[in-house]
């Protein structure tokens, strides 16, 4: 009877998934670069792969980045800038792939001027104070939207207001002449009255990309894990891709589309995983150095590329 009894929890425990016994833990911050990630788990994608996943949502990047120094997450959405300057080439984290921002059409940026600053070019710029988060990817755009529209480094001025619903209510009310936002921000203050001036996605090339980042403990560690996380992420965005207005619903909850924006707001199309490539990583590493914020890091340092060898 024993034997029996034995045999059939073998087969029972034979038959049940392998999962990893502990999931893959991601930290996202509610944008519309985050949903992949959950159409991934809403598909099962995950779990098709034998590999459970634990979305944890952020509601800052400083609060994202205390989780991975404590090795509370495994992985997280971030941007080239943040990445680099948490890092600084110590091996803690590692770019792993490059989330959105393969071509312009992906960025979503832009610098607004305020309602009644009469600004309505981008000439009307030059030594006009911006409202910008010093030392981050805002600034990091702005800087190169304003180099690709031909200001010299002396004509581009900053003031830092950080909260970014504080810089947007400044625009709306003139206390600032212009800020740059990213996306809903931008076209929530273009609707009640700022004009958007000159926005990364109408350049010639990408200036803005969010990234998926890796503990190195964890590539280490759990580097089977981490291309079965990429194996499905990939069917994620094939999915979106192939049917986008069939995630809308999902996409205005966990990027926070405004009411008045959910049924026109385009969905991006999702580039699969890739590398960040050298091209993409030269210009970020190389401002991030003219400011005194980092040393020119080599870029196998920071970035990691072979992690994506078995993605369908």
């Amino acid at each position: 009877m024993k034997r029996i009894v034995f045999s059939a929890i073998f087969i029972l425990a034979a038959a049940l998934p392998a999962f990893a016994v502990e999931p893959l833990k991601m930290g996202l911050l509610q944008i519309e670069d985050s949903v992949p990630f959950y159409v991934a788990e809403q598909e099962q994608f995950y779990s098709g792969e034998n590999l459970q996943v634990e979305l944890i949502p952020f509601l800052s990047a400083l609060e994202r980045d205390s989780a991975l120094a404590a090795g509370a997450i495994d992985g997280a959405i971030d941007d080239p800038v943040g990445a680099i300057l948490f890092d600084k080439g110590r091996g803690m984290l590692k770019i792993t792939s490059l989330c959105l921002g393969e071509t312009p059409a992906e960025g979503v940026f832009a610098i607004l001027a305020a309602p009644g600053s009469g600004i309505s070019k981008v000439e009307d710029l030059k030594n006009v104070e911006i409202a910008v988060s010093n030392s981050t990817i805002i600034e990091y755009v702005t800087d190169r939207m304003l180099e690709k529209s031909g200001f010299t480094h002396s004509e581009i001025k900053k003031i830092e207001v950080t909260k970014m619903p504080i810089r947007m209510q400044m625009l709306l009310s003139d206390s600032v002449k212009a800020a740059t936002l990213p996306e809903p921000l931008a076209s929530i203050a273009a609707g009640k009255g700022a004009k958007v001036i000159v926005s990364d996605a109408g350049v010639d090339e990408s200036l803005s990309q969010t990234v998926i980042v890796f503990r190195g403990e964890v590539l280490e560690k759990r580097r089977e894990d981490v291309a079965a996380f990429f194996r499905a992420y990939s069917e994620a965005v094939k999915v979106i891709n192939e049917a986008p207005e069939k995630y809308r619903n999902l996409f205005v909850e966990k990027g926070r589309i405004p009411p008045n924006l959910a049924k026109t707001y385009p969905i991006p199309t999702y580039p699969l995983p890739a590398p960040f490539s050298p091209s993409l990583y030269k210009p970020v590493i190389h401002w991030l150095s003219a400011k005194g914020l980092t040393a020119q890091i080599p870029y196998g340092s920071i970035v990691s590329t072979d992690f994506l060898s078995s993605r369908n």
